[in-house]
């Protein structure tokens, strides 16, 4: 069995900027995003260089990714279905 990659308690909150740059909120405005986890179990973001924050719960999220996954595995269930048309 491999070993097991230690998990620790979200007590203080993590910032982290993404690699890339993203055109979310303003039409031809990249953007990095600042990611962070924050204790009671918080996502919170924001652009780069802007106060505006948007946040989610963290079963929010999870949740949101789930319901992305099955509607992509749907999708491709109905393409190989129908010949790839």
């Amino acid at each position: 069995m491999a070993d097991k990659e230690p998990v620790t308690t979200l007590r203080k909150p993590v910032h982290r900027l993404t690699a890339a740059s993203y055109t979310v909120l303003h039409h031809r405005r990249f953007a990095q995003i600042v990611c962070s986890l924050l204790p009671g179990d918080v996502i919170e973001m924001r652009e780069k260089g802007r106060r505006t924050r948007f946040s989610i719960p963290i079963d929010g999220a999870f949740r949101y990714a789930i319901r992305c996954q099955v509607e992509a595995n749907r999708r491709a269930k109905k393409l190989a279905r129908s010949g790839g048309k």
